[in-house]
């Protein structure tokens, strides 16, 4: 996990590869992907040789507008 605060963001960022909770998440280091992981899982990679960084939509309710 990465402190969010770091790219002014709130909450936790979790980066590709990661095991998380149940969730919706966002991408918020370029694109904004969105995935729906209902029963938790990995991240997915960018495939761009980027490590990509997401967000847990419940974590911040402003990205979810």
């Amino acid at each position: 996990m990465i402190d969010a605060s770091e790219m002014g963001l709130p909450g936790t960022v979790h980066t590709a590869g990661m095991k998380v909770p149940p969730g919706r998440y966002r991408r918020v280091d370029r694109w904004a992907r969105e995935l729906e992981l209902p029963a938790g899982g990995v991240l997915p990679p960018s495939f761009d040789g980027q490590i990509a960084l997401y967000q847990r939509l419940a974590d911040a309710p402003e990205l979810g507008r």
